[in-house]
């Protein structure tokens, strides 16, 4: 009896063992999982269907966007994963189901189709629930301001969102610079508007739309709000 318990553990072990190489091999290697990779400047890009033509000059934008934060590094070497993979993308234990989340200098999409050429991601959350449309660029910038704020200070980003818990110091950071709040001066307006908009009916979305119709993630915003004053 000993020794059948004793195989049936090492059996276990073996298949933990074999899983998790697996998935370190996998995790070091997205290669094995991408067809592609495209640098743009400081962004490199794995995906396996063509880009849309548009890619690079979205992503131009964003880097531009990103020099404005105090942050910014020339040698900085940012990794996007798009969602065209559902390996690579799943190898991460993220609770919830962001859009996209920043983890050291890799940036990996979880859910939306995303549509450089109208920059912008569409999501459905939930079957038959209503398509929400967010700014592409908005979100590539917020999430390498993630990114950015790991490489500059790891420790503390661990210690104040782990396991789960929101920092709104580093995500309102993050809005500010991803919506070009600095030093705008329209803060008072800003303010205003939101307040109008938060008390309607929203049906579950966000409150707010920016100018172009897309919707704008609420706690975010109030925080953004909060980093600008």
């Amino acid at each position: 009896m000993k020794k059948v318990i004793k195989k049936v553990i090492l059996g276990w072990l073996a298949v933990i063992g074999i899983g998790c190489l697996s998935w370190i091999v996998l995790l070091i290697n997205p290669n094995l999982s991408y067809d592609h990779q495209t640098q743009f400047d400081i962004v490199t890009i794995f995906h396996n269907q063509e880009l849309e033509e548009k890619t690079e000059v979205i992503l131009k934008g964003v880097i531009e966007i990103l020099k404005t934060s105090e942050l910014y590094d020339e040698s900085l070497n940012i990794q996007l994963y798009l969602n065209d993979d559902r390996i690579y993308t799943n190898l991460y234990p993220i609770f919830g189901t962001p859009i996209a989340y920043g983890l050291l200098n890799k940036t990996i999409v979880k859910n939306g189709d995303f549509k450089f050429n109208e920059n912008m991601i569409e999501v459905q959350w939930k079957p038959n629930s209503a398509l929400q449309k967010y700014n592409l660029t908005w979100l590539l910038a917020h999430e390498f301001t993630h990114n950015m704020q790991q490489i500059n200070n790891l420790t503390y980003t661990i210690r104040t969102t782990f396991p789960a818990k929101i920092n709104w110091k580093l995500e309102g950071h993050a809005d500010y610079i991803a919506r070009r709040f600095k030093e705008d001066g329209k803060l008072k307006g800003k303010i205003g508007k939101y307040l109008i908009e938060a008390d309607r009916e929203s049906n579950g979305l966000a409150p707010i739309k920016d100018e172009a119709g897309t919707y704008l993630t609420d706690g975010n915003y109030i925080y953004a709000l909060v980093i600008q004053y």
